[in-house]
């Protein structure tokens, strides 16, 4: 049954799928005129993410559309703009290890089946990326919503667009459409805490739309910050 689940996970994460037509919402007031007001909330947008060196350990539950799911334990591993990913069972046998390099290029170190499966690997660093990684572009605009909700909308030269949301009980939102304006996922983030130093949410839920969509459930098992 495991094995089924986890093939189903390859399956669902390396597909393409049909995305729910949530169109890119309108703003009031957007973008803010006020520039240093404007400075202080894209600053705040993000340290929704990290730079620097860090190590983060979640356990994961897989999620998909059909009610199956598993469970792994994810390794994420932050050296400046190098990003690494591994995933291992619970038993700590390790399946799947992965490398982005500043070129953004990517080397999968280890794949064993169902996880060598074409299409995973850009797959699943594609939603590390969308957790961990600022935006790639100097195309900001920010505003404040009628509740007090601040937001900051990245615009990639792609046409891919961001929107980081920051409520006034300090939890996070994070929503990506592609160049449609479709949305592609959405991520949900309790309020931060301090772990070693590190502010970080102790969970956090990652949405990917559409007729094969997924649910990621991550809980902080352990966050490091490495010494430079």
């Amino acid at each position: 049954m495991k094995t089924v689940c986890l093939t189903m996970l390859v399956f669902l994460l390396s597909s393409c799928s049909s995305f729910q037509d949530n169109g890119l919402p309108d703003f009031e007031n957007f973008p803010l005129k006020d520039q240093s007001v404007s400075r202080e909330i894209q600053q705040s947008c993000e340290q929704t993410f990290y730079k620097g060196q860090y190590q983060f350990v979640h356990s994961i539950v897989f999620q998909m559309a059909d009610g199956h799911g598993a469970t792994v334990i994810g390794v994420t591993v932050l050296d400046d703009e190098i990003l690494k990913t591994g995933l291992m069972g619970v038993e700590g046998f390790v399946f799947f290890e992965a490398v982005l390099n500043k070129d953004r290029q990517l080397e999968v170190i280890r794949a064993l089946p169902p996880f060598d499966n074409t299409g995973f690997a850009s797959a699943l660093m594609r939603d590390v990326q969308t957790i961990f990684h600022v935006p790639s572009t100097e195309q900001v605009g920010t505003g404040v919503l009628a509740d007090g909700t601040i937001v900051c909308r990245y615009v990639e030269n792609s046409g891919n667009i961001t929107d980081v949301y920051i409520n006034d009980d300090g939890r996070r939102e994070v929503t990506v459409y592609d160049a449609e304006k479709h949305k592609k996922r959405s991520i949900t983030m309790d309020s931060r805490l301090p772990v070693n130093g590190v502010m970080v949410p102790e969970t956090l839920e990652l949405k990917a739309y559409g007729l094969r969509g997924y649910t990621l459930h991550m809980t902080l098992i352990s966050v490091e910050k490495q010494k430079n």
